[in-house]
C-alpha cells in the first residue's frame, strides 16, 4: 500500500497529543489551582488533545481492515501480537523496576505477574492490552468488513454509537441507560471500524463541512463543559467530557481525520523531523512516561515550574524530543531493538 502522508501527520499529532495529556494531567488534577488560570490552561491543552488515543485506533483500523494482503490467521497473529506483547512485557519490567526503585511497591515475582495480568503496572500501558484485543479479533472482523456493503458498516457504526457513546451520555445525564447486550459493537472496536470507514469512503462537501463544524463544537464542549461540570463537584475534575467515548471527543477525532484526509493540509510534505517522529510514535508512547518521571525526579533544572500556558508546551516538546532520541538509540542497539517495533 502506498504510504499516505496524511496518516503520518495524524500519527505525529496524536503522539504529541498523548504527551500533552499526561503533562497537563498534573495541572487539572491539582485542587489548589482549581479554576484559576493555571487550571484553565491545563484544561485547554487537555481539551485539544483528548482525541489522541481514538486517532491511533482509527489509523490502525484504516490500515489493517483495508489491507488486501492474504495471510493466515496464525501468521497474522504471530506477526502483529509480537509487536505488542514483546514491548508490553519489556516495558512492564522497566516500569515495575522503576517503581520498586522508588519504593512505591515491594518486589516479588508473584506481584509482578499479577500486575502484568491485570494491567496494574503503569497507567498508560492499558493501550497495549486494548490494541492486543483488537488484533486478536481483526482476522474475523476483516472478513466481515471486507464483505460488507457501505450500509452494513454504517449499521455497525450506529450500533456502536448507541452502545458506547449515546448510552454512556444517557447514563451521565439521567443516571441510567437501556440494557441491551451489544458487546460485539462496544468500546474501541467502534473506532477501529470507524477508521476504516472514513479511510475507505468519500463524503460530499456538505457532510465534510458538518464534520468540521462538529469537531470545533466538540472541542469547545470539552473545554467549557469540563469547567462547568467540575464546578459542581468536590473533586478537582469532572472527567466525563475527557472520555474517549464522549460525543464531543468523538466529533473532534472524526473532524481531524477528515480534515487531513480531504484537504491540502494532509498533503503537506513531511519535514525530516516529522518522518522521525512518525516512525518513532509507538516508541514515544511507550517510553514518554518514564522520561517524564525521570525529569521530574532527577532533573528539576529542566523540569522547572512555569505557568502552564508556557510550561505545558515546553514540557511536551522536551519530553517528545528526549523520547524520540531514546527510541532512535534503542532501535540501533541489537539487544534492545526488539522492544520497540
Amino acid at each position: 500500500m502506498k504510504r499516505l502522508i496524511y496518516l503520518d501527520w495524524l500519527r505525529i499529532l496524536a503522539a504529541l497529543a498523548v504527551v500533552t495529556i499526561h503533562v497537563s494531567a498534573g495541572v487539572v488534577m491539582d485542587d489548589a489551582q482549581k479554576y484559576e488560570s493555571p487550571w484553565m490552561a491545563g484544561n485547554f491543552f487537555e481539551s485539544i488533545s483528548r482525541w489522541a488515543v481514538p486517532m491511533f485506533v482509527m489509523i490502525s483500523g484504516a490500515l489493517m481492515l483495508s489491507s488486501k494482503k492474504q495471510i493466515s490467521t496464525a501468521m497474522f497473529l504471530k506477526k502483529k501480537l509480537a509487536k505488542i506483547l514483546i514491548p508490553l512485557f519489556a516495558f512492564s519490567v522497566i516500569y515495575y523496576a522503576n517503581e520498586v526503585r522508588k519504593g512505591e511497591i515491594s518486589y516479588s515475582i508473584g506481584d509482578f505477574i499479577k500486575r502484568l495480568a491485570t494491567d496494574d503496572i503503569m497507567y498508560h500501558l492499558w493501550f497495549l492490552y486494548m490494541i492486543a484485543g483488537l488484533y486478536l479479533i481483526t482476522p474475523l472482523l476483516k472478513i466481515l468488513i471486507q464483505n460488507a456493503k457501505r450500509k452494513d458498516i454504517e449499521y455497525f457504526i450506529v450500533l456502536w454509537l448507541f452502545a458506547s457513546v449515546i448510552s454512556k451520555a444517557i447514563e451521565y445525564f439521567i443516571g441510567y441507560t437501556f440494557k441491551i447486550e451489544l458487546f460485539f459493537a462496544t468500546h474501541y472496536i467502534g473506532y477501529f471500524v470507524l477508521g476504516y470507514y472514513l479511510f475507505t469512503y468519500d463524503f460530499r462537501a456538505r457532510w465534510r463541512v458538518l464534520m468540521y463544524i462538529g469537531g470545533v463544537a466538540g472541542w469547545v464542549t470539552t473545554f467549557f463543559m469540563t469547567y462547568h461540570e467540575s464546578l459542581k463537584i468536590d473533586e478537582p475534575l469532572e472527567q466525563f467530557w475527557y472520555d474517549e467515548h464522549s460525543p464531543n471527543v468523538l466529533l473532534t477525532a472524526v473532524a481531524l481525520f477528515m480534515l487531513f484526509k480531504s484537504t491540502k493540509i494532509g498533503e503537506v510534505k513531511l519535514p525530516w523531523i516529522g518522518k522521525v517522529i512518525s516512525e518513532a510514535s509507538f516508541g514515544i508512547y511507550l517510553i514518554h512516561v518514564l522520561v517524564m518521571q525521570t525529569l521530574y525526579e532527577k532533573f528539576e533544572f529542566v523540569w522547572f515550574n512555569l505557568h502552564p500556558v508556557v510550561g505545558i508546551p515546553y514540557k511536551t516538546v522536551l519530553v517528545v524530543s528526549i523520547s524520540t532520541i531514546l527510541v532512535i538509540i534503542i532501535k540501533k542497539v541489537p539487544v534492545l531493538r526488539g522492544i520497540i517495533p
